[in-house]
């Protein structure tokens, strides 16, 4: 269950629809994680403080094709930023839960740090990056 804290600056979207999700996966050509599909229907994206953006349905498409996410860490979607030059990454497999940051520059797993093991806690804590 998703618990989002009393975070300042906190802004969420209204949740997504499965046909959002759908028409996502469609157009992304990939199943999404359970984890990020269950944020997603809580809030379909959120930002704090105007920096640290998780995508929603809207975004993920345009911000994956601008990272060229398919090519430089090709099995891995990106589902949000720290407004710094820093992405989120998940692998595309349905169980995942561990996010991952690299910096846009790279955008190469292997040069990854774990940001934690599963997403849905990490943003109940509050999204706190410890990298």
């Amino acid at each position: 269950m998703i618990n989002l804290p009393q975070i300042p600056n906190l802004l969420m979207n209204e949740p997504a629809t499965d046909i959002h999700i759908k028409e996502a996966e469609f157009q992304l050509n990939m199943i999404l994680p359970h984890a990020y599909k269950a944020l997603l229907k809580h809030t379909n994206g959120l930002s704090i403080g105007g920096e640290l953006l998780l995508y929603g349905t809207e975004d993920i498409v345009e911000r994956n094709e601008t990272w060229e996410v398919h090519h430089y860490a090709n099995g891995y979607v990106a589902i949000g930023d720290d407004g710094g030059g820093q992405v989120f990454l998940m692998q595309q497999a349905e169980e995942e839960k561990k996010v991952w940051i690299v910096d846009a520059g790279v955008m190469d797993p292997q040069h990854a740090e774990l940001m934690t093991e599963n997403l849905i806690k990490w943003v109940s804590d509050g999204c706190i990056i410890e990298t």
